[in-house]
């Protein structure tokens, strides 16, 4: 009887140390979908909402606030740009240097006269429309520099829109409007598939006045 019980034994171990063969490795897409439903199971509700916030919290920033901050990068390069102006204004074609009040004079030279600010705004408006943007309503508040020399126009407006207009609209001030500049901007989507945005933005329209 042992003799048989042993022989059966030493028949069976050579499978029993055989190595199980490898399952086949699943399609990424079922294992990711997989993943997904076990980590809803462990997180909830309370995890599911947590990332639904995350994901629209990233949708916005990508969608309004990186953008922006571009825009207001762009607006600093036409300050940039401006005090180029400035400097080589300083230069009669002889390349001489200016007595610095020659400078001084040249540079207020560069702003339009304050009463021509209606003319300005027009062409802000006209710059809006031709990006599909209407400025019904806005707020301005002018204010004079310590030397007297210039005058500084705040306009705050609020506009909406669908984002891709509001952005060629700031885009395009540097260069069709040399002498505003853009101060702040916000943003405010109410939803994330609404391709309307709110936006306030702030400029300043910079003219020159007899001292």
């Amino acid at each position: 009887m042992k003799p048989r019980l042993i022989s059966r034994l030493q028949a069976l171990l050579p499978r029993l140390s055989a190595r199980p063969e490898a399952a086949p490795a699943l399609p990424w897409k079922v294992r990711l979908s997989w993943a997904s439903r076990r980590w809803l199971e462990l997180a909830g509700w309370p995890g599911m909402l947590a990332a639904g916030v995350l994901a629209m919290n990233v949708a916005l920033y990508f969608s309004a606030i990186l953008p922006a901050q571009a825009q207001l990068e762009a607006a600093h390069q036409s300050v940039i740009s401006l005090h180029r102006q400035q400097e080589s204004s300083s230069k009669t074609p002889g390349n001489k240097v200016l007595m610095p009040a020659e400078q001084l004079a040249r540079f207020y030279r560069i702003f339009p006269h304050e009463s021509r600010s209606p003319e300005w705004l027009e062409k802000l408006v006209a710059v809006a429309e031709s990006r599909g943007i209407r400025l019904n309503e806005g707020e301005y508040k002018a204010s004079y520099d310590k030397a007297g020399k210039l005058v500084r126009y705040q306009i705050t407006l609020p506009l909406k829109g669908e984002y891709p207009q509001i952005r060629r609209f700031l885009a395009a001030l540097p260069a069709e409007l040399p002498v505003v500049a853009l101060e702040n901007v916000q943003f405010e989507r109410q939803k994330v598939a609404d391709p309307n945005v709110e936006a306030r933005i702030r400029l300043v329209l910079f003219l020159g006045r007899e001292s």
